[in-house]
């Protein structure tokens, strides 16, 4: 939010004055300006401190505040801050664990987060290593998404960041 200044902060001694309406009141001194601002109940509002003599405008300050928090507010809430949602995958998954997980993740692409297929390989299981590749793969295929992130590995393990297809 700009700082505006606003009644007494306002240090210059002429001033140009805009009503309530949008309408030009001209250059007037400040006190003159004040009188007029407390007969109307409103602020005097400084809108263009570059100008010579500033730009003011005759408003209610508090409702004005008001409108700019309540449009802040909306701007906050049409925002979707996206997150990562891990799923937990297996070299030797059965197929209705596999279509189980694929659900999930569907679900996950509906509320706007984006998806990380893991896999963890134990013991003897390190021998399959382009198996389990081939599982984030399917998994990527049957869940119509995209790579963000390709397939890597970090010692045992394989992961991959999906979003959703465009």
């Amino acid at each position: 939010m700009n700082k505006q200044k606003i009644n007494e902060a306002i240090q210059a001694n002429r001033l140009v004055l805009i009503d309530e309406n949008g309408q030009s009141l001209g250059e007037m001194s400040y006190d003159q300006a004040m009188v007029l601002a407390y007969s109307k109940e409103l602020d005097v509002v400084e809108v263009g401190s570059n100008a010579n003599p500033p730009i003011t405008k005759l408003m209610d300050w508090g409702k004005e505040l008001y409108h700019q928090q309540k449009q802040i507010s909306k701007q906050k809430a049409k925002q979707k801050n996206t997150e990562i949602k891990e799923i937990k995958l297996s070299v030797r998954i059965e197929e209705h664990d596999f279509q189980t997980k694929l659900k999930r993740a569907k679900e996950f692409f509906a509320d706007g987060d984006k998806v990380r297929a893991h896999i963890r390989l134990m013991g003897r299981e390190m021998i399959f290593k382009d198996k389990a590749q081939e599982v984030i793969e399917k998994f990527k295929k049957e869940l119509g998404a995209e790579y963000e992130e390709p397939v890597k590995r970090l010692g045992n393990q394989f992961s991959a960041l999906l979003r959703k297809a465009k």
